[in-house]
């Protein structure tokens, strides 16, 4: 199994942190082209609740997909704090860090990323094994996502013999193979016509509030957002507006 974090953890202050699962502080990111140096995060204050579903829009190059790399520590900031679920993830050594986000995240991105040479609930269990999951236990939580999200017996088929929309559900069993408390989504279905959008993002509310799990997804369809608890808006670095969902 993954061994503990051992590193030294920090507490939200607040008088609700045991729901906060997301607390960010002025965080700033600059991006250094040697020739150029491009804001893309201007002092963000954010938190999330836990078993929250929250959406992040905004243009192109307003910085949300910055914001959900940093929040999920796949990038640095340059100052500010980050707490995920009271721990900062900058205190922690790369290697500390690889493995909190093993044990308490899961990933969605729009174009799959699964493995071609590999069986759906082969790709499914990759990263189990990758955690030192036994290959048993390993395979037997992969079907159990799979039946999850309603491919069961699309289990052995490779990602070539599958739909765009079946695909999406292949990543989305994988990002919960490890019952993450987070599920990190950059536009899940930006590959997907609207018809399949809608029952993918369906499927992610559902789990949602199934598995009580926390949902930030990055997104710039308003469909998407709408069926979201918030919708935080970004423009140049900064979110501008943070309202609930109606």
């Amino acid at each position: 199994m993954v061994p503990a974090i051992r590193e030294e953890r920090l507490t939200v202050t607040t008088e609700r942190d045991t729901d906060l699962i997301i607390t960010a502080k002025g965080v700033e990111k600059t991006y250094d082209t040697g020739k150029l140096r491009v804001p893309a995060l201007r002092g963000v204050d954010l938190t999330v609740r836990r078993g929250e579903m929250v959406a992040i829009m905004g243009p192109s190059g307003c910085g949300k997909t910055t914001l959900l790399n940093c929040l999920s520590g796949l990038d640095t900031i340059d100052s500010g704090t980050i707490l995920i679920a009271g721990t900062d993830l900058s205190k922690l050594s790369d290697n500390a860090r690889t493995e909190f986000r093993a044990r308490q995240m899961g990933f969605v991105f729009q174009f799959y990323n699964l493995l071609p040479v590999l069986s759906a609930v082969e790709n499914v269990e990759l990263p189990l094994l990758v955690s030192g999951v036994r290959p048993k236990d390993a395979r037997k939580r992969a079907l159990e996502v799979l039946e999850q999200v309603g491919l069961a017996q699309w289990a052995n088929h490779r990602p070539a013999e599958l739909s765009g929309g079946q695909r999406q559900r292949v990543t989305i069993a994988r990002a919960l193979a490890n019952q993450p408390a987070i599920v990190w989504a950059d536009e899940p279905t930006g590959d997907l016509d609207s018809q399949t959008a809608d029952e993918v993002m369906a499927l992610m509310r559902h789990l949602n509030q199934t598995n009580q799990q926390t949902f930030v997804v990055v997104t710039h369809d308003p469909r998407i957002g709408a069926m979201c608890d918030r919708i935080i808006r970004m423009q140049d670095g900064r979110i501008v507006s943070d309202d609930l969902v109606e």
